[in-house]
């Protein structure tokens, strides 16, 4: 028994020398490890405690609906209820909401980046939003899915719309030609639908009231928007839900 107890402490006694011959430079060929290690450039590992700082710029954000990441990108796998908000936190680089195109644009509501083209004349949008792709992910995919696009020459120019004369315009937004014009002192606009009177139709029907601001090509009258020659005439509301006899049968 006394001779186990010797040889554990013993060989405790060595672990303990051999460990801090390990941490300091005093330590049996530790010099010459340095030297060599100098005359080879090799990197040694130093010993002892090493902070790791954050040099970029950035700043801790919480998103509201959440981040994604691969999983995530599966619609099996996305946030449930969607309706609702699942906040997540983390790091993001200052300089992750500047893009160099400008079709490729940052979402502050959505909380994701959107792609914009022109296609056949119309304006698409197609969103790459956070909490599907992930941080860096969304990113990414936004700018690869418009490269993808560029090369399928899926990517035409904005629609131009010359104003044919001073006060007549096109609005994008309602598809109408619009006009301006004075009458009786105090300033009146007009829409013309290229859906209703087709493009051509609806720009001249917008120049000629701005030419002729009482009547134009189609007088209205009766305080309507329409002419009174593209209304048409059918059954009353009351007709419309009465029908039969005298009495009436509701339906």
């Amino acid at each position: 028994m006394l001779l186990r107890g010797a040889r554990r402490l013993l060989a405790s006694g060595i672990r303990r020398q051999v460990g801090s011959w390990r941490g300091c430079s005093d330590a049996p060929g530790a010099g010459a490890a340095w030297d060599d290690a100098s005359e080879t450039g090799d990197a040694l590992v130093k010993h002892g405690a090493r902070v790791y700082r954050r040099e970029r710029a950035e700043h801790w954000r919480t998103f509201r609906w959440g981040i994604g990441s691969q999983f995530r990108m599966d619609s099996r796998n996305r946030f449930t209820p969607v309706h609702k908000p699942h906040p997540m936190s983390g790091v993001v680089r200052d300089d992750y909401y500047d893009s160099d195109n400008k079709n490729i644009v940052w979402n502050e509501t959505r909380e994701g980046w959107e792609v914009y083209w022109y296609e056949n004349s119309k304006l698409n949008a197609r969103p790459f939003p956070v909490k599907k792709f992930g941080l860096e992910r969304a990113k990414k995919e936004a700018f690869q899915f418009y490269e993808e696009m560029t090369e399928a020459g899926r990517i035409g120019e904005k629609p131009s719309f010359p104003s044919p004369e001073e006060g007549v315009f096109f609005d994008q937004r309602l598809q109408c030609w619009v006009c301006f014009f004075w009458r009786d002192g105090r300033p009146h606009s007009r829409c013309y639908s290229a859906m209703k009177y087709g493009f051509e139709g609806a720009k001249l029907l917008a120049v000629a009231k701005r030419r002729d601001p009482v009547d134009g090509i189609l007088p209205v009258r009766g305080g309507g928007g329409t002419p009174l020659i593209l209304k048409e005439k059918g059954p009353t509301p009351q007709q419309m839900k009465y029908k039969g006899g005298h009495i009436g049968l509701k339906y």
